[in-house]
């Protein structure tokens, strides 16, 4: 049987092999979006999720039910993971967002305790979200990691009763979503402003608000795209806001 000698970098060459493929695998996974909401929970510090929706005339029976809903991270990344077993039925598709949150002052203490002890999911009235939202406004520097994420609350929240409000929040939200923990918000606050806008009056914003979401996100079909990008739907939809606004602004 014939000596066969391996040279003395062989086995640094099996680890850097090894650590490829794991690589690999890793990338694969996250494409996948089976470790997507661990990985950030990892590196952001979110340690719990919120499940809301625009809380306007549009919100269908299925979304209005679950607003409020509160999961653990470990509950969210779960393959077979489903916010609420009733489907939406609006006629522009749903509207709902998880948001992460920290939640480092007195009330979101709490929430998270009984996430802990329950399983993973709670309900939370729409009393009890009021009162979360507003101990993280008076909290003392207790929320400083959350502030993008709480914005996008409070406008989700005031879209149907407070209009103005929720304007100037989805704006903070753009301004404040600068963190790869806030990268989810932005395009749901450039679709929800641009459309709270043109409900409003106010083309001339809802067009300035549509040319930056699309001069951002405008990369051609099949070029590399930045993380939590628009689908093409979204970009159509916004194009032809585009053209409406356009024409309507040239009468």
């Amino acid at each position: 049987m014939p000596h066969i000698t391996l040279p003395d970098v062989f086995p640094y060459l099996l680890a850097i092999l090894g650590l490829l493929l794991l690589w690999q695998l890793h990338d694969i996974q996250v494409r996948a979006g089976r470790i997507q909401v661990a990985s950030a929970m990892d590196r952001s510090g979110i340690r719990w999720f919120l499940h809301v929706t625009p809380m306007d005339a549009h919100a269908c029976v299925a979304c209005r039910a679950a607003n409020g809903m509160a999961f653990l991270p470990s509950v969210v990344a779960a393959r077979k993971f489903r916010p609420s077993a009733q489907t939406c039925t609006n006629a522009a598709g749903c509207r709902c967002l998880l948001v992460g949150l920290s939640g480092a002052w007195p009330e979101a203490e709490r929430v998270l305790a009984q996430l802990n002890a329950g399983g993973g999911r709670l309900q939370l009235s729409g009393e009890r979200l009021d009162k979360l939202l507003a101990g993280a406004q008076g909290a003392a520097g207790g929320n400083a990691a959350d502030k993008a994420s709480l914005n996008m609350l409070l406008a989700l929240q005031a879209e149907g009763s407070q209009p103005q409000a929720a304007i100037d929040a989805y704006r903070m939200v753009l301004e404040q979503a600068t963190k790869e923990r806030d990268a989810p918000l932005l395009v749901p606050a450039y679709l929800r402003l641009a459309d709270l806008l043109e409900r409003t009056g106010k083309q001339a914003d809802a067009l300035e608000v549509t040319n930056r979401f699309l001069s951002a996100y405008g990369g051609k079909p099949g070029m590399p795209q930045p993380a939590h990008a628009p689908t093409e739907d979204q970009r159509t939809f916004m194009s032809l806001r585009k053209t409406r606004l356009m024409a309507a602004a040239r009468r």
